[in-house]
């Protein structure tokens, strides 16, 4: 099943494959992890690739998802106010 963009604000996206659902940002022209730190991208117009980014572990259900997905964009929201 291709991945698809569940929902977007700002730079992030709440990604879902099937019932599995993480949260990535996307920075330039890349596509980028928002779990556990890890720093390196994939080309941001493919969404096939998105396994190189995303382990197992990063995958979760809906509920848990959307809940980090909030949380990350409510953290960078702040940090945007801070830096004004």
């Amino acid at each position: 099943m291709p991945v698809t963009i569940v929902a977007e604000q700002g730079s992030h996206l709440l990604i879902a494959d099937g019932e599995r659902h993480a949260v990535i940002e996307r920075r330039g022209n890349a596509l980028y992890n928002c779990h556990d730190e890890k720093r390196a991208g994939v080309p941001a117009n493919d969404l096939s690739a998105i396994d190189q980014i995303v382990d197992a572990q990063d995958w979760t259900d809906r509920e848990t998802a959307q809940a980090t997905f909030e949380a990350v964009v409510a953290r960078g929201a702040e940090l945007a106010r801070r830096m004004l």
